[in-house]
């Protein structure tokens, strides 16, 4: 027979154990239920708080960029040499051409090119080739009167290295030495780097008697070397008017008016006309327009409410938003330009504003003023205290610098998205000691009715037994 049923012991209970044996439960399962009770509503509204900061700091991203955008723009056409530009025709166009500054007057000038300044050329007589001796010494070469001594000896005194000891020589600028070999046989060839008489050549050979007196050339020398191109001033005439000058560009003779000759044209009159660069103008105040329209879309984008599925913008109802557009048009009430200026509003030169807060261009009225007086146009954008670019100015110092209120605000923000995510942090942590205490307690619990049942069991069959 059977001997009597025994309790079970600590080592049966181990060798059994496991989490839901006792209970049936998916313990991991209710423990995993439970935590993520718990966790939903911290963890919702921890996420719609980063949510909204996010929104929000993408919403002054934008509004910031497209502020940034505006300054840009307003220093563009704030500018009075900008808005100041000149445009330059001509008429017929090969034979010169023009460029203006913002000093030129505007208006027509009739030009002649009668002669271009050429650069002188002298050419030595035949020698055998480049490697024949021509002497020693030293040659002084002047080049509009100023003097360049150049010495040759026994090692460079052939044709070659006389050209080399030239064009090495130190401070040798305006001259140029070079060797050709023709039919006849070669040749040392020495050019002036600049056009005109005052870049004339002489060559003289200090020591009389030298075979280097082959290549001299001026006044009181052999003239060894030929002329065969004169060094020889432009020549001009503006409204009938002489005016020569050393070069092939003509400066000074029209204020602000730079003319580069490109031919002779003897008795063939070229029209130049010097007018405002209307087409540069109008870039650069539609440039202005379109960075402000674009400040205005990008707030009505950024604060706007959609009624079909009633969402808010980021930045709906926010002050600081509605405060900058004020700012920025209040920059264009009261006269601008200054006392006495042809135009005193943004009106007068066709700027208007739409009930959308949107700035349009009348063309036809901005034409006008540049045709008017383009020096009052542009005082009425210029960058001092009677124009819009200096109010302007200070709404972006205001606003965009480094210690500006919406870098206050980003900050803010920023240090507000740090801690959402310590609070994030602490919430998984306290969320897994919840997970630890609970699979504790579930554990026990577990082991508490496995050891029952055992226990019962036991009973069970002692009763059984009896």
């Amino acid at each position: 027979s059977r001997g009597p049923a025994r309790p079970p012991n600590a080592e049966d209970s181990m060798a059994i154990t496991a989490p839901g044996i006792g209970t049936g439960l998916d313990i991991k399962s209710l423990v995993d239920q439970l935590v993520s009770a718990e966790r939903q509503p911290a963890a919702s509204r921890i996420t719609k708080q980063e949510a909204r900061a996010n929104a929000e700091l993408s919403a002054l991203g934008q509004l910031k960029s497209a502020l940034a955008t505006l300054r840009d723009a307003t220093t563009g056409v704030g500018d009075l040499d900008a808005l100041r530009k000149r445009s330059v025709s001509i008429s017929p166009k090969d034979i010169l051409t023009a460029t203006a500054t913002t000093r030129a007057a505007t208006g027509r000038y009739d030009v002649e090119v009668v002669a271009l300044a050429t650069a002188q050329r002298l050419a030595s007589g035949a020698f055998a080739s480049a490697d024949t001796a021509v002497g020693t010494g030293t040659l002084s070469i002047s080049v509009g009167g100023v003097p360049l001594q150049v010495a040759i000896d026994a090692g460079n005194n052939t044709l070659a290295g006389i050209r080399d000891a030239i064009n090495r020589a130190p401070g040798n600028t305006g001259v140029r030495a070079s060797v050709v070999t023709a039919d006849g046989g070669s040749y040392l060839l020495l050019a002036a780097t600049a056009p005109g008489t005052a870049a004339a050549i002489t060559v003289d050979a200090l020591e009389a008697g030298s075979g280097l007196e082959a290549l001299e050339f001026g006044p009181g020398t052999g003239n060894g070397l030929t002329e065969q191109q004169p060094a020889t001033d432009a020549e001009v005439r503006i409204e009938g008017l002489t005016v020569t000058s050393s070069g092939n560009t003509i400066t000074g003779a029209i204020e602000g008016l730079s003319i580069n000759l490109q031919k002779a044209a003897a008795g063939t009159t070229v029209t130049v006309t010097v007018a405002n660069d209307a087409v540069a103008i109008k870039q650069s105040i539609k440039g202005f327009v379109d960075a402000y329209n674009g400040v205005i879309d990008t707030v009505k984008r950024v604060t706007a409410f959609n009624a079909e599925n009633r969402s808010a913008a980021p930045l709906l109802g926010d002050g600081q938003t509605r405060g900058i557009v004020a700012s920025l048009r209040s920059a264009f009430a009261g006269a601008l330009g200054g006392s006495g200026n042809a135009f005193a509003s943004l009106v007068d030169v066709g700027i208007r504003s739409e009930v959308t807060g949107r700035l349009t261009i009348d063309v036809a009225r901005l034409d006008a003023a540049i045709d008017r007086d383009p020096e009052s146009l542009a005082r009425v954008f210029a960058a001092d205290s009677s124009g819009l670019a200096d109010r302007l100015g200070s709404v972006f110092t205001s606003v965009l610098d480094g210690v500006g209120s919406l870098a206050s605000r980003e900050q803010r923000i920023q240090a507000q998205l740090k801690q959402i995510t310590t609070d994030r942090q602490r919430r998984d942590l306290r969320m897994d000691q919840v997970r630890r205490r609970l699979e504790r307690q579930f554990n026990s619990l577990d082991s508490l009715v496995q050891q029952l049942n055992s226990s019962g069991k036991f009973l069970l069959q002692a009763l059984g037994q009896g």
